[in-house]
């Protein structure tokens, strides 16, 4: 669960001075658990996330994990979309990430329906061991674990033409959940249902005005 602090309130009416033109949006996914491996399958305490933005005939998909238990964001997949290939994978604090060859999939994805089916080389998981280098939450006051994965975009394709795909399911995130407390692992798709952001400056500062949870 978030909350916008009420320290932002001034930042917030400084920034909105600037000029509409420093300002890009950007879209946040929540993932919604779709297995019952453990106890912690419909826990509240869980808060796992991707944040969508354009990258300047790119795409970055930056995921977050801010839950209030031990887990951690082990393998990230993507079904389908007009994406070309994975650019770049950009790892923040704590996190190694590499791509699988071969490509994973996500574990009980033929659960879906339809089934989820990892395309191409779209994923990457941590690196061994996963539990440590995936993304996990931190202690409050230690620098926010995150993981970046960059694609391009083909044939005219924009930020708008992806967010569209994933509100569609054209275009579906899977990720993994490991090392939960009870030592169970779960999966997880992202929800078509996003939250506006607005990013400005050179991504100093976010500032959230709505958090679906």
């Amino acid at each position: 669960m978030h909350r916008i602090k009420a320290a932002l309130i001034p930042v917030l009416v400084f920034f909105l001075s600037f000029s509409i033109s420093s300002v890009r949006a950007s879209y946040i996914y929540s993932f919604e658990i779709f297995t019952t491996n453990g106890i912690y399958y419909d826990s509240t305490e869980l808060d796992t996330y991707v944040v969508v933005s354009d990258g300047s005939g790119e795409v970055n998909f930056t995921f977050y994990n801010e839950s209030l238990i031990t887990s951690s964001i082990a393998g990230i997949y993507f079904d389908n979309g007009s994406l070309l290939g994975i650019s770049s994978i950009t790892e923040g604090p704590g996190t190694a990430f590499t791509q699988p060859d071969p490509p994973g999939e996500l574990p009980n994805g033929n659960d879906l329906v339809p089934p989820f089916e990892t395309t191409n080389e779209f994923c990457i998981e941590g690196d061994p061991p996963p539990s440590h280098n995936g993304v996990n939450p931190v202690d409050e006051g230690q620098p926010l674990e995150w993981v970046t994965v960059t694609f391009d975009l083909i044939n005219g394709g924009t930020l708008e033409g992806v967010i569209d795909e994933l509100n569609s399911g054209m275009l579906r995130i899977g990720i993994h959940i490991t090392a939960l407390p009870d030592g169970s692992s779960e999966s997880a798709i992202a929800v078509p249902e996003p939250t506006s952001l607005l990013l400005f400056g050179l991504g100093l500062l976010t500032l959230i005005f709505k958090r679906k949870s």
